[in-house]
C-alpha cells in the first residue's frame, strides 16, 4: 500500500537521485567560484564537469578557447597544488550561450535621433521643391514643414 502522507522536500531530495544531483551541483558551484579565482578571464568561463580526472571548462569564444589553452599547464599546477589533486587533464569547450548571459542589456539610443532642423535650412528646402517634380516637392515641403514644428516645442 502507498504512503500518501505529505512529505518534506528536504526527505524527498535525502531518499532520491534528486539528493546526489543536488550534492553534484553545489559542488561543481564551489569548483567553479575557486577556478575562477585563479582565472583572468573569469566573466568569460566557467566549470562545466569534473569527472574521472578531467575538468571541462566551457568559454564564451573561441578566441578565449585559445587563451585558456596557452595558460592550460600553469592553471593544471595551480589547481593541483590546491584544490585537485587528482587533475589529469583541462578540456576547454566553447558556449556561445555564455557570452549571451555575459553580456549586460544596456540603454539603447535610437537609431533614428531626430535631429532639429534650422529656419535656414526649412528655407533652403522649400526652395529647392519650387523646381522639383510633384512627389518630390511633396516630400522637401513635408521636411520643411517640420522646423516650424520643432520651433514651437
Amino acid at each position: 500500500m502507498r504512503d500518501h502522507r505529505p512529505q518534506s522536500t528536504a526527505s524527498l531530495l535525502d531518499d532520491t537521485q534528486l539528493g546526489n544531483i543536488q550534492q553534484r551541483a553545489v559542488a561543481l558551484g564551489k569548483l567553479n567560484n575557486a577556478v575562477k579565482q585563479h582565472l583572468a578571464c573569469a566573466e568569460h568561463c566557467r566549470v562545466s564537469n569534473y569527472r574521472q580526472g578531467t575538468l571541462i571548462l566551457e568559454v564564451a569564444s573561441a578566441a578565449w578557447s585559445m587563451r585558456l589553452n596557452y595558460e592550460r599547464n600553469t592553471l593544471m599546477s595551480k589547481l593541483r597544488a590546491q584544490l585537485l589533486p587528482n587533475l589529469a587533464n583541462i578540456e576547454i569547450k566553447v558556449n556561445p550561450a555564455l557570452a549571451a548571459v555575459a553580456t549586460q542589456p544596456t540603454d539603447k539610443t535610437p537609431d533614428i535621433v531626430q535631429k532639429p532642423i534650422s529656419p535656414q535650412a526649412a528655407q533652403y528646402l522649400r526652395n529647392t521643391a519650387q523646381g522639383a517634380p510633384d512627389k518630390v516637392k511633396a516630400r522637401l515641403e513635408r521636411l520643411a514643414a517640420l522646423a516650424a514644428k520643432q520651433n514651437k516645442n
